[in-house]
């Protein structure tokens, strides 16, 4: 992991990370949301390169309220990427350290709790979320996990393997949340 490079996205990495966006996600997601990760201070998203080319990325955005969580600020995880043969080497942790850090822009006070959607199929990603500190959502009322329905529309990438086609069984979402230390 010593060859890569992370930083902060620019402008000359968009073009290749859709292209990474669209072989790793169920979501297709407009040139507008890239657009916004570059010029919104409240978005960002830090790539890891290697040899130039992205091999890893998260994104995420910076909010002071939300209607499931309230008025406390929160960082929200957009979108997170590993190439399969740069995982379980700690760099998706990694990059979400670097993003918060980012995000996190107020010092003065404590890290603000992060949230991100996973498909409620994506068994593999919701350990690695639970692992770095975050669990799902429980609805108040009720006590029941928080199922954000029909998040997710089909895609033809998710039955391009048969991995895709088991994590991205289900279009619908389980919130994570919680602290996470940068």
């Amino acid at each position: 992991m010593s060859d890569l490079v992370i930083r902060p996205l620019v402008s000359a990495d968009v073009a290749q990370l859709q292209n990474l966006h669209a072989k790793l996600l169920p979501v297709t997601y407009p040139s507008s949301f890239f657009l916004h990760l570059l010029i919104r201070d409240s978005h960002s998203c830090v790539v890891a390169l290697h040899c130039s080319e992205p091999v890893a990325w998260v994104s995420a955005s910076f909010h002071r309220t939300n209607e499931l969580l309230g008025s406390e600020p929160h960082i929200q995880l957009l979108t997170l990427g590993v190439l399969p043969r740069y995982r379980h080497r700690g760099l998706a942790k990694r990059l979400i350290g670097e993003v918060i850090t980012l995000l996190h822009k107020d010092h003065s006070v404590p890290i603000p709790l992060v949230y991100t959607h996973v498909c409620t199929s994506n068994a593999p990603a919701q350990a690695f979320y639970e692992h770095i500190g975050m669990k799902p959502f429980v609805s108040k009322p009720t006590g029941a996990l928080y199922v954000a329905k029909n998040m997710y529309s089909p895609h033809s990438a998710w039955h391009v393997t048969s991995e895709s086609r088991n994590l991205f069984e289900s279009r619908d979402a389980y919130i994570l949340v919680g602290k996470v230390s940068a």
